[in-house]
C-alpha cells in the first residue's frame, strides 16, 4: 500500500470522523421528535470538542501534529475526551435518547477512559478501538454488514502499519479491546 492511501485511509477512519457517521445511523433508525438535538449532542461533544481540543493543543504546542503520535501527548487529550463524552451521556440520557444511542456515548466515556489509563504505560492503537466499539454497536443494532466494516478494519490496520504509527500488538490490542467492552458494556448496560 503507498503511503498516501495509507495517509487518506487513516484520516478518513479516524474516530472523530467515525462518530457522526455511526451516530447518525444509530439516532435516526428511531423516530423522534428530538433526534437532530440527539445528532447535535453527539457530534458536538465526541467529534467537534476533541478535534478544536486538539487543535488547540498543536496551537500551543503541548502535541507536535494533530495525530498526536508520541504516547505521552495524548493523555491530556484522552481525558478531556472522556470527559466531553460522559456530558454527552449526561445530555442524552436526560433527553431520553435510545438505549443504544446513549450506550454508545457511554462507551465512548468509559472506554476513551480506559484507552487514558492504557496510554499511560503502552501506546494502544485509537484508530482501532474508534473502529471496534462503533461497529459493535452497529452489529448489535441488527446493522450486520460484517463483510465492510472487517474490510474497514483490515484497511485501517494495514495503513497504521505502513504509517508505522503503531505494531501489531497495538493494534490487535485496540480492536478486541474495543470490542470486548462496547459488547459487555452494551449488552448487559444497556440493551
Amino acid at each position: 500500500m503507498p503511503k498516501h492511501i495509507a495517509k487518506t485511509i487513516s484520516v478518513i477512519f479516524n474516530p472523530l470522523v467515525i462518530s457522526p457517521f455511526v451516530f447518525y445511523i444509530l439516532i435516526f433508525n428511531d423516530q423522534n421528535i428530538n433526534n437532530h438535538l440527539f445528532f447535535l449532542i453527539a457530534v458536538f461533544f465526541s467529534s467537534i470538542l476533541p478535534f478544536s481540543s486538539i487543535l488547540f493543543f498543536k496551537k500551543i504546542g503541548k502535541i507536535s501534529s494533530l495525530e498526536a503520535p508520541i504516547r505521552k501527548q495524548r493523555l491530556e487529550l484522552l481525558i478531556i475526551s472522556s470527559l466531553f463524552n460522559s456530558i454527552a451521556y449526561a445530555l442524552l440520557s436526560y433527553f431520553d435518547a435510545s438505549d443504544i444511542v446513549q450506550g454508545l456515548m457511554f462507551c465512548y466515556a468509559i472506554n476513551t477512559a480506559i484507552t487514558w489509563l492504557i496510554t499511560r504505560y503502552w501506546k494502544i492503537s485509537i484508530h482501532m478501538i474508534g473502529l471496534g466499539g462503533p461497529f459493535v454497536a452497529l452489529l448489535l443494532s441488527g446493522y450486520n454488514n460484517l463483510f465492510l466494516m472487517g474490510l474497514i478494519i483490515i484497511l485501517v490496520y494495514l495503513s497504521r502499519i505502513k504509517l508505522k504509527a503503531h505494531n501489531h500488538a497495538q493494534l490487535i490490542a485496540g480492536t478486541f479491546l474495543a470490542m470486548v467492552l462496547a459488547y459487555v458494556e452494551l449488552r448487559y448496560l444497556f440493551l
